[in-house]
């Protein structure tokens, strides 16, 4: 990391007021701290993150009196290789910053074959750290469990369901899978029983006494209820009138839509989907083909992002009392899953196309002969489509791109309603004042505006090559107008500071009073102390939009911190004089 890209990193954290999420600063003027490691372990275990050391944050990330860069750069480097297991391989370098020099370390994801990362001197489950917002937690047991089972392939989907017998399986299904895999593949099906294509098939199989029973994928597939012998394995759907749970209307509705959806996965996906379509309006765009109406979600991206819900999902034991989560707002669908990436598989690699990996094979291959009620279409017609066709759709209908999010226990997509280049977002990109950025550049700065991440793998799924990816994005990286944080290969891009700040026409807030900070205040309202995740939860706002919420409100007395600024117990409330 060169000086003036440091330069601009500071800024932000300046205008934060702390920390980020990849992102820690510390002074270390007597020394390499000790919480280090953890952060070590943390960034290892997450995607990655970048270590400053030679700044105190409780002066507004000053340069640290007494602070020995070379000094820290060995004994960090030391504890890279010495403290944690596996050893850590950081980019570490000494950076001239106002006068002084500063250690940088840029650390990266480490394969998850290998994880998780953690301080030799504690163990496994007593030093094993993720990043918490702004700072590091201990990975859970059931978080070190995942960790484990992604290092090889599970076998949920394939074990037989004690007390389910064949009775459980719907028949008319199970005939049409047979008569379809006889078809598709007559030399491994041919001359079979049904009962010995359903065996083949993973369907069902015998348990330890010998009975035959389904398994968890066949029932999952093919049964009649599984929510008999798993309640919690379905999809809830709440349709709210706000951007937030908490954003009711005055004498208006709590929701407009609350349900849950049970069946066989088939018969999910059809009744989520339509339940999704008729909670969301149409609108019009033009294509090259003309003028065409649809959903504010295209019934196909929609489509997509439940089944792959419910296909990925974790199926472990651990995870069995928890549903597929679906959340509609005014401004976003959120779909919600048990269990992060699995395998190999990043955030930057989902759109590629042939990209897949999967903890469930057995589902994996059952949903692309399973039919859907209402249509007839395969569940899963071609495997590792999925979210290519999503991203296809979206930029086809000339919506913003999904986020995903993945972590240890929890993978979300995000897919936002407006439109990403509207009026305002147009006449601020034209104050930037900035000539010749492309048109997959101006949708990248319109995606960080919003709040959204950047990365290499949003380029690649605006349409662009690898190479041109990492082109445009360095290109905005070199006008001033964008940060880069975190190690090269998973690098994301924020605004810079004074690009984040709009032009005055844009600076008044709309009528409506929905700025960040009212939304913040709002969801503060009821007398809750919330955390700062808690609130992002709330409010549907950004990382970054809630902490400059919370600056403002806290530097204008309208809320209370209940702790020290790096203190895991760290909650807000408002205080009595608030409005």
């Amino acid at each position: 990391m060169g000086g003036s890209e440091l330069k601009r990193l500071v800024a932000l954290l300046r205008q934060a007021g702390t920390d980020l999420e990849d992102v820690e600063v510390k002074a270390g003027s007597g020394g390499l701290p000790k919480s280090v490691r953890d952060t070590l372990s943390a960034f290892s275990n997450g995607r990655g993150g970048t270590l400053i050391l030679g700044l105190e944050e409780e002066h507004a990330f000053r340069p640290a009196p007494g602070f020995n860069a070379s000094r820290i750069r060995d004994a960090l480097a030391a504890a890279c290789n010495d403290d944690l297991h596996p050893p850590v391989r950081a980019e570490i370098e000494i950076v001239e910053f106002e006068d002084t020099l500063v250690v940088v370390a840029e650390v990266g994801e480490l394969d998850p074959r290998f994880k998780p990362c953690y301080v030799a001197a504690r163990g496994e489950y007593n030093g094993s750290f993720t990043r918490g917002g702004d700072g590091d937690r201990r990975l859970t047991d059931f978080e070190i469990h995942l960790l484990h089972t992604n290092r090889g392939q599970p076998d949920d989907d394939r074990r037989p369901v004690s007390d389910a017998t064949m009775a459980d399986l719907d028949p008319l299904e199970s005939q049409l899978l047979v008569a379809r895999v006889r078809q598709r593949q007559p030399r491994a099906f041919a001359g079979l029983s049904e009962e010995q294509i359903l065996r083949r098939l993973n369907v069902i199989a015998d348990d330890t006494e010998g009975v035959t029973r389904p398994t968890l994928g066949g029932l999952l597939s093919l049964g009649a209820y599984p929510q008999q012998f798993f309640p919690q394995l379905n999809v809830t759907f709440v349709a709210y009138p706000g951007v937030s749970a908490q954003d009711i209307p005055t004498n208006g509705p709590r929701f407009l839509d609350n349900r849950s959806f049970d069946g066989p996965i088939p018969a999910i996906v059809d009744e989520t989907v339509s339940a999704i379509l008729r909670n969301t309006s149409v609108r019009s765009f033009v294509d090259g083909r003309g003028r065409a109406d649809v959903y504010d979600y295209p019934a196909e991206v929609v489509r997509e992002a439940v089944a792959n819900a419910l296909l990925h999902r974790d199926y472990s034991p651990y995870s069995r009392g928890t549903p597929v989560q679906i959340t509609l707002y005014v401004d976003r669908l959120v779909v919600a899953n048990p269990g992060g990436l699995f395998g190999a598989i990043t955030e930057d690699d989902l759109g590629g196309e042939g990209v897949t990996s999967t903890r469930n094979p057995v589902l994996a291959k059952l949903l692309q002969d399973v039919r859907l009620p209402e249509t007839g279409r395969m569940v899963c017609e071609n495997r590792a489509s999925g979210i290519p066709t999503m991203l296809r759709e979206l930029r086809r209908a000339g919506s913003p791109l999904p986020e995903f999010h993945s972590r240890i226990t929890r993978f979300k997509v995000i897919m936002p309603r407006h439109a990403l280049l509207d009026d305002e977002t147009m006449a601020w990109l034209t104050g930037l004042g900035q000539v010749g950025l492309s048109s997959t550049q101006h949708l990248a700065l319109a995606e960080m505006r919003a709040g959204r991440t950047v990365t290499n793998g949003t380029m690649r799924n605006l349409g662009l090559e690898a190479h041109r990816a990492t082109s445009e994005l360095s290109d905005l990286v070199n006008r001033g107008i964008v940060v880069r944080v975190g190690e090269r290969r998973h690098a994301r891009y924020l605004l810079a500071p004074e690009t984040a700040t709009p032009p005055p026409a844009l600076l008044a807030e709309p009528a409506t009073g929905s700025s960040a900070e009212d939304l913040v205040s709002r969801a503060l309202a009821d007398g809750s102390e919330l955390s700062r995740r808690d609130l992002e939860e709330r409010t549907g706002l950004s990382y970054m939009k809630v902490l400059r919420a919370l600056k403002t409100l806290e530097a204008t007395g309208q809320i209370t911190p209940t702790a020290p600024a790096r203190s895991p117990m760290r909650r807000y409330r408002r205080t009595s004089s608030a409005g």
